[in-house]
């Protein structure tokens, strides 16, 4: 049958499903011209830029002879790690968080987050805001980011960036927006076939996040020169703590006949306690190795070394408006004189000073002497560090806690809060800030010159000298050499074998 055809003066004749066909496409895209720009309804579209492994896979074939990657957060190692970047764009009329019905969620499905964190925003406090409102409790180690209700304006947008565990893949979403066609939340596909320019920016972008990858996510762990067999327990301070159990994975992973155990109690504690076991059971005092924040008193029956120097920080969570002290002003804190952080030109908040528990925590007896001058801190007014026990009669704020990982996690979700700790466990903190001392920079190159004065030398005791063929021996042999020293860095520590003859005493 014959279809009929309509006669267009000049263009010939067009059978009548061509030219439904036509019309279809033309109003599709008037429609859509409308609601973009005209009609400009509510619209929040995000993209998923990057999703994917990170790393490779020494362990295939002969590559593990070469080389043993890992990714590691906070010490951990991070299982089947993968990165992924989404991008949020309002490409509709302005939305406000009363538009928002319920939260946005992104799920990855099988993945756990392990880090978040917002990147690329426009204008930057829409990212300052968005990041402030998420707490890492609420989405590390869940499968799924729920982003509190934001206003965005027509053509801000922002990124997440995430590291994420598990073998899964892919990203999906929930959200609605009052006013939006559809939901208003839209999920755009990245564009096949990219050109050449693309190809060229994403080229150099995988020589950057390569390069980035390999000197900030993972370790490349040379194995040990010998391995020996046995239990070894390492105890003491809680500043090297992190150090001390990513040494152990590294010596553990290549000798997998070495048990070694991290049990850190506080400087002095692990040395008192090494004391008494020897008295009591040389046989298993010989199994302990006690980690000290400077050298150890009265132990004449401990065999002693030093292993590095720990630099150490004044922390100070952000919210102060405060990253530059002077040692007279961190003494006038820590008497009670300065009590508000606006008597120092920052945020009208109250000073809250968590500290560590003494006389046990070497880090303690370090801040005393290297910033207090020796003076005692105050006592204790707070049991919980965020209100006062008596606030009637409180003329300031200060609590205590057990160990280096409390006080960085106090002190960098209160307020307002200062404290001390190993600098490379603080710098994991992203609320804290690392004060500077008499307008010098906590840093590792500041230990040689003597510039940078809070800091103190670590030393390792076993009970006696351990036997030649053990593993407290073998253990400690890999804690001085070349292999660990980049793990000891990474940890805020200076190697004595890299420092001038005699700085370590």
């Amino acid at each position: 049958m014959r279809t009929e055809l309509f006669d267009f003066s000049g263009l010939g004749s067009i059978d009548l499903g061509t030219a439904v066909s036509l019309v279809s496409v033309i109003v599709t895209a008037i429609v859509w011209l409308l609601d973009r720009y005209v009609w400009r309804r509510k619209r929040l579209v995000y993209r998923v830029q990057v999703d994917a492994q990170i790393g490779v896979h020494p362990r295939q074939g002969h590559a593990r002879d070469l080389v043993d990657v890992e990714v590691r957060h906070q010490g951990e190692v991070v299982q089947d790690p993968s990165i992924a970047l989404l991008r949020i764009d309002n490409t509709g009329t302005d939305i406000d968080a009363a538009d928002m019905k319920g939260e946005l969620e992104f799920s990855f499905p099988e993945r756990k987050i392990v880090r978040m964190k917002v990147v690329e925003a426009h204008p930057t406090k829409l990212g300052t805001m968005i990041e402030k409102s998420l707490k890492p409790a609420d989405y590390v180690d869940k499968d799924t980011l729920v982003v509190p209700k934001f206003d965005i304006n027509h053509g801000d947008h922002f990124k997440f960036l995430l590291v994420l565990s598990g073998v899964g893949k892919g990203v999906a979403h929930e959200g609605y927006l009052t006013g939006g066609a559809n939901g208003g939340v839209y999920h755009e596909p990245r564009p096949r076939g990219p050109g050449r320019r693309t190809l060229i920016f994403g080229a150099t972008t995988l020589v950057l996040v390569g390069a980035l990858v390999a000197f900030f996510l993972v370790d490349v762990l040379r194995p040990p020169d010998n391995c020996a067999a046995g239990q070894v327990r390492v105890i003491g301070s809680t500043a090297v703590e992190p150090t001390m159990a990513e040494l152990r994975s590294a010596y553990a992973s290549e000798c997998s006949g070495a048990d070694i155990t991290i049990a850190a109690n506080g400087s002095r504690s692990g040395v008192l306690d090494l004391k008494t076991l020897g008295a009591q059971d040389a046989g298993a005092a010989s199994k302990v190795i006690a980690m000290s924040d400077g050298p150890a008193e009265d132990a004449p029956t401990l065999s002693g070394e030093a292993i590095a120097v720990v630099v150490f920080a004044v922390v100070v969570n952000r919210s102060a408006g405060v990253t530059a002290l002077t040692t007279d002003e961190l003494r006038k804190i820590y008497t009670g004189k300065l009590t508000n952080w606006n008597q120092l030109g920052g945020k009208n908040l109250p000073i809250r000073m968590v500290s560590r528990v003494g006389p046990a925590s070497g880090s303690r007896l370090v801040f005393r002497e290297k910033v207090l001058g020796g003076d005692q801190e105050l006592g204790i007014t707070s049991d919980d560090c965020r209100r006062d026990d008596d606030a009637a009669v409180a003329k300031y704020h200060r609590c205590e806690v057990g160990t280096t990982d409390e006080l960085l996690t106090r002190v960098n979700e209160i307020d307002g809060a200062i404290g001390y700790a190993e600098l490379g466990s603080a710098r994991k903190f992203p609320d804290l800030a690392a004060a500077t001392i008499d307008n010098v920079v906590p840093d590792t190159t500041k230990v040689a010159d003597r510039s940078y004065k809070f800091w103190e030398v670590e030393h390792a005791y076993t009970y006696k000298a351990p036997g030649a063929k053990s593993l407290t021996a073998a253990f400690l042999d890999y804690v001085r050499s070349s292999q660990a020293r980049p793990v000891l860095e990474r940890g805020g520590l200076v190697p004595c074998g890299a420092l001038p003859t005699g700085f370590c005493g």
